[in-house]
This record gives C-alpha cells, structure tokens and sequence, in this order.
C-alpha cells in the first residue's frame, strides 16, 4: 500500500443498496449505508482526484461459490421467492436475526458483489483502499445464515485476493467474533485471521477463544483475542498494539481485509463494550500505517 495523502480510495455503494431493508422488527437496518454516504458527501470525502464513489455489480454465483455451497445459495433464493422449504430451515433462514425477507438474495448478491469490486479494484492497482458500508457479514457459514448473515462478503474477498497471489491478513474488529471467516479458512494457510472481539462466555456466537489456533495447515494462522465486557478505549488499544501489530509486522501482508463492525461503542444495544469513536480511529491508523 502507498502512505501517505497520496493514498487512492473507492467508496463502494449504489443507490441500488438503499432499496432493500431487513423486517422492520429486525435491529439490523441495512439503509444505514446511505445515511454514510450522505454524511461522507456532505463533508466533501467523496470528491477529489484520489477518492471517488464506485458503483458495484452483484457478485455472480460462480464468485460466491468459493465459499458457500450450490445448494445454499439455491436455499437463498427460494425463501426469497416465497419457499422455505425444511432444509432452508436446517441452514438458518427464517430466523429472528436471518429472516427472510423480498429482494434478500439480490440484496446479499449486490452487498458481496461492492465488496468484490474493491476487490477488483485492489488487485487492477486501481485504488489502494476500498471501504464497503454494506459489506462486513461474517457470521455466515458454507451452507449456513446467522447474526444477520446471509453471504459471507469478508471470507470471499480474501479468497479471490489470496487467488490473486495477495498475502492476505484479515483483521475483525466487530464486537461479535468472526466465527464464519474463521470456519472458511481453519484449515488453510492461505488467510491469517485475527479478531478481537467481546468474550464468546457473554455475546454471540459462544466462539471465538485463544485456544482456536487452526488446525493442519492453518495451525497458527487463527488468532482470537476475547475481551472482556466493560472494555474501554485504553485497554482495548493497548490489546490491539501489544498483539495485533506484531503480528502484521511479522505476516507482512499485501493486502488487509478490515471488518469494521461499530458494535463494541458503549451505546450499542445488543453488546457490552464501552468503546468511543476514538479506539476505532487509532485501530485504522494502525493498519493503514
């Protein structure tokens, strides 16, 4: 990556985004992805010759497959056709944080496919960051939805950068553990995956302890940091400095996928962490250094 202000960025969205919404019951709001786009373009970040919006095309089934299943991903899109059949069930649709909902394949599709683009758009060495708003869902397994999660965008942009030839680091700084990008590459040496995340013992998904290391291949290229409900900027910085930069300094990656979930703030309702805007501030200074 350059440094520097020379840094070129893509901001990956599409009015097309905004025309899908989870249930209204649903605490997760899709449309918030707009509401920072608005806000970006207000403060004038969206314009500049080194920064610009970048329009996304869905993700093709042929680019998701590499990390979900054909029969999934034939599961999605009958619910969202209006079938839901036992099997959709047995794979996680139809819940209260996966429900099923019109325009939910095409919307995960689209979501995955911006994430793709950045994708596209690293390895042309036609931009040197790309942020996705809607992307991030990194609870969904090869054949199996959960946490909001329908298809995993995270775990399949650092397959196709690692089928790139890119030397990929995935760092997840969602208060939820990344149990799905994990699963995707437990056993592959081809990703290092880092999270740091509130303690599987008090939030969601119940995973995510320094014991998953990996397994064959992979052994040593998992790495979980579980933290404690009430964390606080300082201590929070000071397990991301003491363990996360190392670790970057000595993988020395081409590429960082970034999940940037906002979750751990202190006025989140669903976690327990008590984070300002100022953690998550030094954590992408960190990783854009």
């Amino acid at each position: 990556m350059e440094s520097g202000p020379s840094r070129r960025a893509a901001f990956l969205h599409s009015d097309q985004l905004e025309q899908y919404n989870y249930p209204a019951d649903c605490p997760f709001n899709s449309r918030r992805a707009g509401e920072v786009k608005r806000i970006l373009a207000s403060h004038g970040l969206l314009s500049g010759p080194d920064r610009g919006q970048v329009e996304p095309a869905s993700a093709t089934r042929d680019e998701i497959t590499v990390v979900h299943t054909g029969e999934y991903l034939d599961a999605l899109q009958a619910a969202q056709e209006g079938s839901l059949a036992v099997e959709g069930l047995q794979m996680g649709l139809g819940t209260g944080d996966c429900p099923v909902f019109e325009g939910m394949y095409d919307y995960a599709a689209l979501a995955c496919g911006a994430t793709l683009t950045g994708v596209k758009l690293i390895l042309a060495g036609e931009t040197d960051v790309a942020f996705n708003p809607s992307g991030g869902y990194h609870h969904a397994f090869r054949s199996r939805a959960a946490g909001f999660c329908y298809i995993n965008d995270s775990a399949i942009a650092c397959w196709h950068l690692a089928a790139g030839g890119k030397r990929v680091l995935y760092i997840d700084v969602d208060a939820h553990h990344g149990d799905g990008v994990q699963d995707a590459f437990y056993s592959s040496n081809d990703v290092m995956t880092i999270s740091f995340h509130e303690s599987g013992r008090t939030l969601f998904p119940g995973t995510g302890f320094p014991d998953e290391i990996g397994q064959g291949e992979g052994t040593g290229y998992c790495i979980n940091m579980p933290l404690p409900p009430g964390i606080y900027d300082e201590a929070y910085l000071a397990a991301f400095e003491q363990i996360a930069l190392p670790l970057i300094g000595s993988f020395d990656p081409d590429v960082i996928v970034l999940e940037l979930g906002m979750d751990g703030l202190s006025s989140d309702p669903l976690t327990h962490m008590s984070l300002t805007n100022n953690a998550y501030v030094s954590v992408i200074e960190h990783v854009l250094a």
